[in-house]
């Protein structure tokens, strides 16, 4: 039970940070046509993420926790001020 704890949180941790790291990247370069569709695989990944936290919730609360709000604090960082 253990181990399948630790490769849990070692896939979500790896999965996060390629996602953030991903999105810093990108964040620079102009947008074309294909990036639309790099941006909206992007998001669907970063939903199934955040899916397969809440899915596996009682496996770890803590990390499942961490990484469904390092996602919402993420989409509204991209929303802007909301005024």
């Amino acid at each position: 039970m253990a181990s399948m704890f630790m490769l849990f949180v070692a896939v979500l941790v790896a999965l996060v940070a390629g996602g953030v790291g991903y999105v810093l990247g990108r964040s620079s370069v102009p947008l074309g046509p294909e990036d639309s569709t790099a941006i909206a695989e992007r998001d669907a990944f970063i939903e199934q993420l955040r899916e397969l936290a809440w899915q596996h919730r009682d496996v770890s609360p803590e990390l499942s926790t961490i990484v469904i709000d390092e996602i919402a604090t993420h989409h509204r960082r991209l929303s802007g001020p909301n005024d």
